[in-house]
């Protein structure tokens, strides 16, 4: 069953992490960079985001709709030092990265897959955990399969294993680039040398993928396949080729929220999950499905899914922080904690339902609860190695003022 897209696209997201120490370098390096741009949100123009966002969360992410026209020329002005010292103070940055032109490319050299990169973001927490953020879209292709093939492939581009599998042979067609692995390059321009990611067992080789496909309705509609449209949403949920076999158990959706595959589902709607895809598959039968829908989507929604994600990776870095520098950690898991853990995000109600099941994709209730077991584990022990050590301290300061005191009597009878 060969179905038809009429819209769609596809960000791949690359997370990584800086050192904290290091981070305002890397602001200023980003700065000091002509390609990269701040973001700045205005509450107008964004007025999405600025009513969707409850204001503690918005204040963390969003810091700009804060500034008027301005505060921002004026931000402009200032040497690239004092903006790095100056972002750096704020919880959340976001910049673009502006490519000469878009870049296209395509699967197989005879008969491809052509596609575009339209957007790069790259959003930084103080924390140093960032993300780099490609958007894509086909290129003269309305073939649905085609979305499951390119998803597939891209996401690996900057694998070991990329090459070794089907699909390889993706060749990036354009004046920027020869070759789909020099993307790998803009990769390590924007990262540079300060990531730690390997470090904190990070295992950002594949992309995670968000994806939106809108298919026509005269492939989609009242009359069509239920059991072959499930399957091809399997396809597109598990990032797997259009030529894939999937699993039976594809459906299973618990009342518990483990393992919740599908969020939600209508007739003409279906969000897909795994523990790094996220997936939305439509008909434009709905016209809200190719037009409000894909907005929301890659809008509030996406941010949405980033915040949950950087709460994932922040606690694999404090995991590892733990063994390196308790104090650093422990400041850094109660600053989580009281300004991210317990605060809602939206009072809006999908929005909600989403990153709840963000949450039990990514099993974030479980690595926090283990991260606080492992703080008060590593409190404990911190406490009583202070202890032993102020002991022992203690102990030569009484043996000296003993001894003091000892030649002092000494003397004092010669």
């Amino acid at each position: 069953m060969e179905l038809m897209t009429k819209y769609q696209y596809t960000y791949f997201i690359y997370p990584y992490v800086i050192e904290e120490k290091k981070f305002k370098r890397y602001l200023q390096n980003l700065l000091s960079n002509k390609k990269c741009k701040i973001r700045f949100f205005d509450k107008q123009k964004d007025i999405h985001l600025f009513t969707y966002f409850l204001p503690k969360i918005r204040e963390y992410m969003f810091w700009s709709f804060g500034l008027n026209k301005s505060a921002i020329r004026d931000f402009e002005k200032i040497d690239t030092t004092v903006k790095s010292t100056l972002l750096s103070e704020h919880a959340c940055n976001m910049f673009s990265y502006d490519l000469p032109e878009n870049l296209q490319g395509k699967v197989e050299a005879d008969n491809g897959i052509f596609f575009e990169i339209s957007e790069i973001k790259i959003i930084c927490f103080k924390t140093g955990v960032s993300f780099l953020i490609f958007k894509t879209n086909l290129e003269n292709s309305d073939k649905f399969s085609d979305v499951l093939n390119f998803n597939y492939k891209f996401r690996e581009i900057n694998s070991a294993s990329y090459g070794l599998k089907e699909y390889e042979n993706i060749k990036i067609q354009s004046n920027a680039f020869k070759d789909i692995k020099d993307i790998s390059k803009i990769i390590n321009e924007i990262i540079g040398n300060e990531s730690i990611s390997k470090k904190v067992n990070l295992g950002n080789e594949k992309f995670y993928t968000y994806s939106y496909a809108c298919i026509d309705q005269k492939d989609w509609n009242e009359n069509s396949d239920e059991e072959d449209l499930n399957n091809l949403f399997e396809k597109y949920r598990s990032v797997s080729p259009a030529n894939s076999q999937i699993a039976n158990d594809r459906y299973t959706l618990k009342d518990d929220g483990e393992e919740a595959k599908l969020v939600y589902k209508n007739q003409y709607i279906k969000y897909g999950f795994t523990v790094s895809n996220t997936v939305l598959f439509t008909s434009n039968i709905n016209t809200t499905n190719f037009t409000i829908v894909p907005q929301k989507y890659e809008s509030e929604y996406m941010y949405t899914y980033i915040l949950t994600l950087y709460k994932k990776i922040l606690l694999n870095v404090l995991n590892y922080k733990f063994e390196e520098n308790f104090k650093e950690a422990e400041n850094g898991f109660l600053e989580f904690t009281k300004k991210l853990w317990i605060q809602d995000i939206t009072n809006e109600e999908f929005g909600r339902k989403l990153e709840k099941s963000w949450i039990a994709n990514l099993d974030l209730e479980k690595t926090f609860v283990k991260l606080k077991n492992e703080y008060d584990i590593s409190y404990k022990k911190h406490n009583v190695e202070e202890l032993n050590k102020n002991n022992r301290i203690t102990r030569v300061i009484v043996i000296a003022i003993l001894i003091i005191n000892i030649i002092t009597i000494i003397y004092a009878s010669l």
